[in-house]
């Protein structure tokens, strides 16, 4: 099925009777235009992509014609048939049933066997549990995504009320950027609210452990609290996390956010916690 547009896709959803279903989180994106610029800020080009949601395959389309190779993952078998017409000229496509978040990243960075990146619109239900994920994966260098406006607000702050257990999360192992905000009108159905497409790029050797997941989620247990309240509450020793405040520069009444993402990641280190 060579040059076919999104009309076409639309068409053939609606031949295949398709119904958008609000627990997977679809919300379609038909603009060719925008597409393209998704895939491009990924940076597609010539890389594997792994993309959770292939949905109709609009994007997918857009990353396979750039990409080595296009791995997708999609949990609604309705949306297969269309998959087969939108996807089947390509050749460097391969498509899988699977929930990735029941599969885990060990497995699925087994499924995908070497380096990739990831690019999606993102169901938003399973923004955050998807990035942490792919977060952890030795495999991974980047994730391009469109997630709430929020959360992309959260994710990339660096101080003040937005910065919290999951910006530092993130900042610890990877480098957010916002490429540009999307409104809701750009989806299909549209969604309550506006999105943001933004890329993390992985720092080199940087994972995120589970042990460092868990350390940052203590130091904001109550973001207004120091981090020496909140880390005696958790059992660590007062004077070994006054020592390593101290040792980093910071008064022992420091609370998580002045230390920022690459401090909170020292302090854990010293601390034996990550």
């Amino acid at each position: 099925m060579e040059n076919l547009d999104n009309m076409d896709i639309e068409s053939a959803l609606t031949k295949h009777k398709f119904k958008y279903k609000k627990a997977f989180g679809q919300n379609f994106i038909f603009d060719d235009d925008l597409l393209d610029e998704i895939a491009t800020a990924g940076g597609a080009d010539g890389k594997l992509v792994v993309e959770i949601g292939a949905g109709a395959g609009t994007l997918s389309r857009a990353i396979a014609k750039r990409a080595s190779g296009l791995c997708a993952f999609e949990i609604d078998e309705t949306l297969f048939p269309i998959l087969d017409e939108t996807l089947g000229e390509f050749e460097n496509v391969r498509l899988f049933s699977n929930n990735v978040l029941e599969l885990g990243i060990e497995t699925v960075d087994m499924l995908i066997g070497e380096p990739y990146i990831v690019i999606a619109n993102l169901p938003y239900y399973i923004t955050t549990p998807l990035i942490f994920m792919f977060l952890k994966s030795t495999l991974c260098g980047s994730i391009t995504c469109l997630v709430q406006k929020e959360v992309a607000d959260r994710i990339c702050a660096t101080s003040g009320s937005d910065f919290g257990a999951l910006s530092a999360s993130v900042q610890a192992v990877a480098v957010p950027q916002k490429i540009r905000d999307i409104k809701s009108w750009d989806f299909t159905p549209m969604p309550e609210v506006d999105s943001t497409l933004i890329r993390l790029d992985r720092i080199e050797g940087a994972v995120l452990t589970d042990e460092l997941d868990a350390f940052i989620k203590l130091c904001f247990a109550q973001k207004r609290k120091t981090l020496v309240n909140n880390l005696t509450t958790a059992g660590i020793n007062k004077q070994d996390i006054e020592g390593s405040l101290k040792s980093l520069g910071f008064a022992p009444n420091a609370r998580a956010e002045e230390l920022g993402a690459a401090g909170l990641f020292k302090l854990g280190n010293i601390l034996g916690k990550c």
